[in-house]
């Protein structure tokens, strides 16, 4: 039910967030409401450990409310007994959080960014981030991996003549985009040209080609490190560190994902003793309901200054990622202990 309700919310804010850029080409309200659920998934990922608190200090409060947590108590139930009750109805939940994060979410972003793509751009692509397709002049070009920064992987351009008839094709297993010269530096080159009679092959390390792919496209796709999955963010991690390129906030992306299942936990363990601490005082739902998100808000806003600082101060993004977890649960079992 808090996933619902902060859901509702989100898809509320960024639908009239995207009603500017409605009317764009082919950009509609409808393809502008396809977009906004479709980023959903990764919306929910992002709030998901706010949404455990919420959700848990709503369910104990109702336990509570009816004075069952007090005859729990009394009947010799520990405290560690109920939390680790608590844990096991969210560890189900949180399995769930995990593999939406790294599957459902990235995909439906990547296909929620290539619809509105070529809706707003008016230019034919068929596929995602993962198998994109495009047409520029009289090439057919193939990407079989768009990354952030205007990286490409795996790219085949298919080069007709006047006749559709092809003439040319290149594989590059590596390509990026410099602004400075304005070309496409692609890596790991082999074409193959063809003719009526032959066909020759070469290889080049390097190429570098005026024109390929249009730069608007990207513009407007603009993957960014959150979008995509755990498994995405190490192998790109990895391509960065060995082209001795920054990859700092990507690695950041990386840990925050792995460490978002223990915020989770954290998040949930604090909903107890929040509840047993208030279970006989005024206020009822309403009350609840309010800590939920003043802590939800706090921790959301904290844990975004601490990254950031990470990324600016240097700090190993591990740690950043990391240290806003650990303090959540060391909160949570700080807070337990002191009703024991």
């Amino acid at each position: 039910m808090s996933l619902f309700v902060f859901g509702a919310l989100f898809v509320f804010i960024s639908f009239v967030s995207e009603l500017q850029d409605v009317g764009t080409n082919n950009y509609g309200a409808l393809q502008a409401l396809i977009f906004v659920l479709l980023n959903l998934p990764q919306l929910l990922y992002q709030v998901f450990p706010s949404a455990m608190l919420l959700g848990g200090l709503l369910s104990l409060g109702a336990f509570a409310s009816t004075s069952e947590l007090v005859v729990i108590r009394a009947a010799g139930v520990s405290i560690s007994r109920i939390t680790v009750a608590v844990l096991k109805a969210g560890f189900l939940l949180i399995v769930i959080a995990v593999l939406m994060g790294e599957f459902l979410a990235p995909e439906a972003i990547s296909t929620a960014k290539t619809m509105r793509a070529e809706a707003m751009e008016g230019r034919v692509l068929t596929g995602n981030r993962k198998g994109l397709w495009s047409k520029y002049g009289d090439n057919f070009v193939y990407i079989g991996t768009v990354l952030p920064d205007v990286q490409l992987m795996d790219v085949i351009v298919y080069e007709t003549d006047a006749e559709q008839r092809l003439k040319k094709t290149t594989f590059a297993g590596q390509a990026h985009y410099d602004e400075q010269d304005q070309a496409w530096h692609l890596q790991n080159v082999t074409s193959s040209e063809i003719t009526k009679d032959s066909v020759k092959s070469s290889h080049n390390d390097t190429e570098i080609w005026p024109a390929m792919v249009s730069t608007d496209l990207f513009n407007v796709l603009n993957l960014e490190p959150e979008d995509m999955s755990a498994t995405e963010l190490w192998q790109y991690s990895l391509y960065l560190d060995e082209n001795e390129l920054e990859s700092n906030s990507f690695w950041l992306a990386f840990w925050v994902k792995l460490f978002t299942p223990l915020t989770s936990v954290g998040m949930l363990m604090i909903a107890v003793p929040l509840v047993l601490t208030s279970s006989s005082r005024t206020g009822g739902t309403g009350r609840r309901i309010l800590i939920g998100v003043m802590i939800g808000v706090a921790f959301y806003v904290l844990n975004r200054v601490i990254n950031q600082m990470g990324i600016i101060y240097g700090i190993t993004p591990v740690l950043s990622a990391g240290l806003p977890s650990l303090l959540v649960i060391a909160i949570s079992m700080a807070l337990i202990k002191r009703i024991r």
